[in-house]
């Protein structure tokens, strides 16, 4: 079975809008982190993830396959920044306390680090798609009676799957899917 057809059969699922890259096509990327899946069976997505609803995910989730999609952003003008940033983390952390390094098979783990680091999600399948998805059918967990809404500073969301469609969401509901990445326990993890 396909990452997407997984993807989208679980109750549970991140859902993130993929912003623009300034210096690698959205392919170039995805190989890349294929090779790295191939080389050392894992890889790091960089991304602006709220680590509250990151318990969250533990509780739902309790050692499970997680899955990722990765959506097209809306074409209202308002994106996710482009992507700049050349530094690449060299260690990660599920804890923020142990640390352990980043194989160095691994292409570079790059995207805004701050003097503090950042998180990433943590995966060992990744999958390009040319398919759909109605996020009306998906509420954010903690509040799954309304259908999820990406607004600018926040395109990462832990979504619950319903069997009818939400109120309360967004204009642009159907998003192209570009990606879903098979996440691996502990699923999201620091950077630096």
């Amino acid at each position: 079975m396909s990452l997407l057809n997984e993807a989208k059969k679980a109750n549970c699922v991140f859902v993130s809008v993929m912003g623009p890259h300034a210096q690698e096509s959205e392919k170039e990327i995805f190989d890349r982190k294929a090779l790295d899946i191939d080389k050392v069976g894992e890889s790091f997505w960089v991304s602006k993830i709220n680590m509250n609803f990151i318990e969250k995910c533990y509780d739902i989730l309790k050692g499970k396959v997680g899955y990722l999609i990765l959506v097209e952003s809306s074409n209202n003008g308002k994106s996710a920044a482009d992507t700049k940033y050349s530094k690449a983390a060299t260690h990660y952390s599920y804890d923020k306390m142990n640390w352990s390094k980043i194989d160095s098979k691994i292409s570079p783990v790059t995207g805004n680090l701050g003097k503090k680091g950042a998180t990433a999600y943590y995966y060992d399948g990744i999958e390009m798609c040319d398919d759909w998805i109605d996020l009306e059918y998906y509420g954010e967990v903690g509040n799954e009676t309304e259908a999820i809404k990406f607004i600018l500073g926040k395109s990462n969301i832990l979504a619950k799957k319903n069997k009818d469609k939400l109120k309360g969401g967004m204009k642009s509901s159907k998003r192209k899917i570009v990606a879903v990445l098979r996440l691996k326990s502990p699923y999201v993890v620091w950077v630096k």
